[in-house]
């Protein structure tokens, strides 16, 4: 019976797909320490909240703006760069994950 099991299609499949899966967040995990410019990871320790600009390496769009409220307040937009306020020091890895996300630095006076 579990061999029958293990030599199905669907078997097959689901592992295939679960191994793809656990590369991409496996990637994604490794990609976000170079995402994070060290000085932010300093402020996430001693900040109960940090201002940040997050580089996005296109001018971002109505989608990239909406979804990036969700990590803190959009106080302005230059070029590709976001600049996001109040955003929590827990967040900052979260937002580091994030494909699209090129960079993650101090945020400056807008």
């Amino acid at each position: 019976m579990i061999r029958r099991v293990i030599r199905s299609r669907l078997f097959k499949v689901v592992v295939a797909v679960a191994a793809v899966v656990l590369a991409w967040q496996t990637y994604l995990s490794v990609r976000a320490v170079s995402v994070i410019d060290e000085a932010v990871a300093v402020e996430t320790r001693t900040s109960p909240s940090l201002t940040l600009d997050v580089v996005l390496g296109f001018p971002p769009e109505q989608f990239h703006t909406l979804y990036l409220q969700s990590y803190g307040r959009i106080s302005g937009v230059d070029g590709d760069t976001l600049h996001l306020r109040d955003v929590r020091p827990e967040s900052v890895g979260m937002l580091a994950r994030i494909y699209w996300v090129q960079q993650i630095l101090p945020g400056g006076t807008p």
